[in-house]
Formats: structure tokens, C-alpha cells, sequence
């Protein structure tokens, strides 16, 4: 028999026990992911201009002012850190950001911030976290007043920007200690008072408590348990889920791991996972989060980048009417914090 013949026996037999059998990405020949919106993710942005500024701030670290700020008791404090600042962090009062010595900044392939290979990877990285701010900016919810929660907060960038948009109050979650560090000798030197910076795993630690606001960028990936984090995200958002992520923009399911290795020592760099949309659509569904609660801000498809705006707000309940099979609501309910 077929195998179409055959998944066609097998959901009329549970069609006749009352429910649909859907295997794999077969939930789409509904248009089960239609309620969710899609957006162009640079729609409004002028990325060419945006990309101007940003290398401006590149040629500013040349400048004679930069270079004298460089050689500061300051400069050589945060030069203590080299190897570590994944993020560039400015310090207007002294005339120099964390990455303006380029030999400073942590360099890769640039990940996002190469804004779909506009700029090269050694740029992107000395810049990195600026160019998704470009988009990620205009995509945040309104913070003002409320709490907002960042895992993988990194050296602090977003953490700060939060706080300057008028949080309430910020958490930053890292697990990297030296990257943790940085943000916290950056946070003192800026005098924010009211941002809280965290050494600790996410996936492990239950102390943490329920935001308004969590903001998650370009860290899920690199998650040993991906999915669970992604649950647990949601299960922390009182309000909004912003994740913003790299992604196969395909409707179908599909998931691959990734890994990086030294090749003088064969030790292991990083892994990654790559999913794909369709397949974090159904996972949102089978969670509870309808399609109707996601909004999508993609870029081109050949650039494997989406950012994902996950309404919460009322979740618990929508998720009692809707019903779930007793595992998972069980799970899904110790995920939530108790306090």
C-alpha cells in the first residue's frame, strides 16, 4: 500500500474514534498556520541608511579622541575583558565603546547581525548587537512601566536598552561567566540602577520569576533542550514573547543540528539547531499558543531569519477552554512559576 493510501487509512480509523491523526507537517493541508501574521521583518526600515550610521561608528573608532580614550584607566579596565565582549557597548562619558578596540570584540561569523551578509562578518561582529537593533527596535512592545526579562543578556546591550525605553525593571539571565561579568562592570560604569544581571542556567534554574516582557535573541539554538526552553520562556511571559531566531522559512517540519569544532585540539566550539517555521508553529500549537497569538517578522527566505512576537496575555486560560492531554498539561503547569 501507499504510503499516502496508508496515512489516509490510518486518520479515517481515528476519524471514527473522534479524532484526527496528523503526522508530520500534515496539519498545514488545512491551513492550520494561516491566523498567524506575516510581516517583511525590514518592512518601513531603510537598511541601506541604517547601514550608514553603522559604519560610521566603525570609522569613529579610528578617530584621534577614541584613541587617546583607549589608553584610559578605564579603557584598561574594560580591556581585561578581551575575547569577551560579544556585544558592543558604548560609554559616551568616556569617549569609547567596549569593542572600539577591534582586537577586543569576540569574532565570528556575525550570525544575524551580517543583516543578510550586507555586512561582512568582522564588521558585524565588532558591531554586533547594533544591527538587529535596526529591526528588532521598531518590533518591541511598549516596555514602559513593565518588567522585562532577557535570557542570554550576554554583556548587556538589549538589557540596557530596555531600561532607556522605561522598564520598570529589567533580569538579565547569562550563563557564559566572563560575558556576565562584562555586563556587570558595563552596568555600573552606565549607572543603571534598575537592571539586574543573573550568572545562572535558564533551563535550570527555578527562581526565576514571571516578566512582562521575555526577550530571547539568537540563543534557543544553542539550547541542549530547545523546545523545553521555548516552553518555558512562554510559561514566564506575562505579556509578550519576543524570540527572535535564525529559521528555515519553509511550512514544513524540519530540525538539524549544527556543531563547530577546533581543529588543532577537535574540541567542540558550539552547536546549533536550525528548525524551521512551520515546525515552531506546531510546536507553539501544541502548547497552547494558537497561530492567531503569533505574529512574524521575516527576512528574505534564502537568509533562514524570523522573529517571532508571541502574545501571552490570557494564555493559562485559553489553554484551559482549548483542553490538553493530561501529560502535557501537567508539564506545562509545573513550568509556571509558583510565586
Amino acid at each position: 500500500m501507499a504510503e499516502s493510501a496508508k496515512a489516509d487509512a490510518a486518520s479515517q480509523a481515528t476519524e471514527d474514534l473522534g479524532y484526527i491523526n496528523r503526522a508530520g507537517s500534515a496539519s498545514m493541508k488545512d491551513g492550520a498556520h494561516a491566523a498567524s501574521q506575516v510581516h517583511d521583518i525590514f518592512d518601513t526600515i531603510d537598511v541601506q541608511e541604517e547601514i550608514k550610521k553603522l559604519l560610521v561608528m566603525l570609522d569613529r573608532d579610528n578617530s584621534l579622541e577614541t584613541r587617546a580614550a583607549l589608553q584610559s584607566e578605564q579603557a584598561q579596565q574594560a580591556k581585561a575583558f578581551a575575547g569577551h565582549w560579544f556585544q558592543r557597548i558604548d560609554f559616551p562619558a568616556l569617549a569609547f565603546s567596549s569593542t572600539s578596540d577591534h582586537a577586543t570584540a569576540f569574532i565570528d561569523e556575525g550570525g544575524l547581525n551580517t543583516l543578510g551578509r550586507r555586512l561582512s562578518s568582522t564588521q558585524a561582529s565588532i558591531l554586533r548587537p547594533y544591527p538587529k537593533w535596526i529591526y528588532l527596535k521598531p518590533r518591541m512592545p511598549d516596555v514602559r512601566g513593565k518588567s522585562v526579562l532577557e535570557v542570554g543578556s550576554s554583556n548587556g546591550f538589549f538589557a540596557f536598552r530596555f531600561a532607556e525605553m522605561g522598564a520598570s525593571r529589567v533580569t538579565g539571565i547569562e550563563i557564559v561567566r566572563q560575558q556576565h561579568e562584562a555586563a556587570c562592570w558595563s552596568r555600573d560604569v552606565l549607572g543603571y540602577t534598575n537592571v539586574q544581571l543573573l550568572h545562572s542556567d535558564f533551563l535550570t534554574d527555578a527562581s526565576i520569576r514571571k516578566h512582562d516582557v521575555v526577550f530571547c535573541s539568537e540563543v534557543v539554538n544553542h539550547f541542549l533542550f530547545p523546545f523545553y526552553g521555548i516552553a518555558r520562556l512562554i510559561a514566564l511571559a506575562n505579556e509578550t514573547f519576543v524570540f527572535d531566531t535564525g529559521a528555515v522559512d519553509i511550512p514544513d517540519q524540519y530540525l538539524r543540528l549544527d556543531t563547530g569544532w577546533w581543529v588543532r585540539t577537535e574540541a567542540l566550539l558550539y552547536h546549533s539547531f536550525l528548525y524551521s517555521d512551520g515546525l515552531l508553529l506546531d510546536f507553539f500549537n501544541i502548547i497552547g499558543v494558537g497561530p492567531h497569538r503569533v505574529r512574524r517578522y521575516k527576512a528574505p527566505r534564502d537568509q533562514h531569519h524570523i522573529l517571532y512576537v508571541v502574545d501571552t496575555s490570557g494564555l493559562a486560560e485559553e489553554r484551559t477552554r482549548r483542553g490538553a492531554p493530561p501529560y502535557l498539561a501537567a508539564m506545562l503547569e509545573s513550568l509556571a512559576p509558583k510565586s
